[in-house]
């Protein structure tokens, strides 16, 4: 008996195997237009001697089609004694495109930005950006070469802060369009003409296909009016590490030269199932003398995501941000904002020593063909803030109605934003956003 039940066992095994062969990879051929094919070979996640399965294949597909300098790829392969060869068809090409767009609000703000990808061959991507307004101005340079990342960001903000009961402040930025003075200055208690400058350089490394591990350290000067406040240096250095897997990219800069559209066709079909992706950032931020600080900080953060993407690609979103001043001044303390998703626009924000914050939105394509992607995304989101003693909620709902042609890859439409809190409602111009 004992002998029959092995035997079984043992044809049911080479049942499945043969249903499922387990095979590897062998020879990974690229043919190419402007880089050479050992870097293509380099770039793709399946080297020779690997495992070869359906699921590691379409991910090693996807991150090509990520590199957005293509404007065509084609993947093929063939078996043969027990190995896969994989065949890559790949027409690469470079671009260069200026951009300068506007928002609008109660405050303006207009921008230029200027982006470049495989000039080098490398298929790397690179950008610079220039962009003010009536808080300040901004400038940024970065290029994403490889595993590597590098940024160099300047800004310089003048501005007041408004404060009002129960903890609240105006919010402020380059690009913060909204202002509340009109509309709240019943409410006033305090007001402090503040000035920063900072500057932030960023190294982030690839460590795997989903783990990126980042440095960030920060020269920050705060001046304000007050001398009670803490003017003078707040520099401090920030370590992170980031986790992502099958999470919906950013602006896709090449669209705008032809460039990138390599799985268009594909992104307009339908799921054979839905799918779900994730990304989780985790940081460290410290500062004392030992960076030239006057003051200390000790600040951890935590960031989530997650996405379920459903077989017609409609979306479900959930966010969840927690963050925790251990040690911090006023100038560095936690801003409600900050534990906020960024859908919503706000004329106040809360300032606190710790809080935590969710979001969950569902992106409904009203439209998707050839042309672009008219979409909605309903959102609600809600952050917790200490302040005063006890924990306080700044929350809000609304909605984002955007269309985005495929060729021009930042949508654009109309936010509304209804604050829970005090009942008032922001109705702003749209460019740009996190799908």
């Amino acid at each position: 008996m004992r002998n029959l039940l092995f035997c079984l066992i043992c044809l049911s095994g080479t049942a499945l195997c043969a249903q499922t062969p387990v095979t590897t990879v062998g020879q990974v051929h690229a043919a190419t237009a402007r880089m050479k094919p050992e870097t293509l070979q380099k770039r793709f996640l399946l080297k020779p001697g690997d495992l070869f399965t359906p699921a590691r294949y379409e991910q090693a597909q996807d991150d090509l089609h990520n590199l957005r300098v293509f404007k065509k790829l084609d993947f093929s392969t063939q078996e043969q004694n027990g190995k896969t060869d994989i065949f890559i068809n790949a027409q690469d090409g470079y671009y260069i495109f200026p951009l300068a767009f506007a928002a609008g609000g109660k405050k303006s703000a207009a921008a230029l930005s200027l982006a470049a990808g495989n000039l080098f061959k490398q298929g790397e991507s690179s950008f610079f950006f220039v962009g003010g307004s009536a808080d300040g101005f901004s400038t940024m340079a970065g290029i994403n070469l490889g595993n590597d990342f590098f940024s160099i960001n300047y800004t310089k903000l003048n501005f007041d802060q408004r404060f009002y009961q129960n903890g609240w402040s105006n919010t402020f930025g380059v690009f913060s369009t909204t202002d509340d003075e009109d509309e709240y200055a019943s409410r006033l208690l305090d007001q402090v003409h503040t000035r920063q400058e900072k500057v932030t350089l960023t190294y982030m490394r690839r460590l795997s296909r989903t783990v990126r591990a980042f440095i960030r350290p920060e020269y920050v000067r705060n001046t304000y009016s007050q001398e009670r406040l803490d003017g003078g240096l707040h520099n401090q250095i920030t370590f992170g590490l980031r986790l992502t897997d099958d999470h919906r990219k950013g602006a896709n800069m090449g669209a705008l030269s032809g460039y990138g559209l390599t799985d268009k066709k594909k992104s307009l079909q339908n799921l054979p199932r839905a799918r779900q992706g994730y990304a989780a950032n985790l940081f460290y931020s410290a500062g004392g003398s030992w960076t030239g600080s006057d003051y200390t900080v000790s600040k951890l953060g935590l960031e989530g995501a997650w996405m379920l993407e459903l077989k017609n690609r409609h979306m479900l979103v959930a966010e969840l941000r927690a963050q925790d001043a251990l040690r911090a001044s006023f100038s560095d303390e936690i801003l409600s904002t900050d534990l906020l998703s960024g859908m919503g626009r706000y004329d106040r924000q809360l300032r606190g020593t710790r809080g935590a914050g969710g979001m969950v939105s569902f992106i409904y394509y009203l439209l998707r063909n050839e042309t672009g992607l008219l979409s909605a995304a309903p959102f609600y989101e809600i952050a917790y803030v200490y302040t005063g003693g006890r924990y306080r909620p700044h929350s809000g709902a609304g909605a984002t109605v955007s269309y985005k042609l495929w060729r021009f890859p930042f949508p654009f439409g109309v936010n509304y934003t209804h604050n829970l809190q005090d009942g008032s409602n922001q109705i702003g111009f749209v460019f740009g956003g996190k799908f």
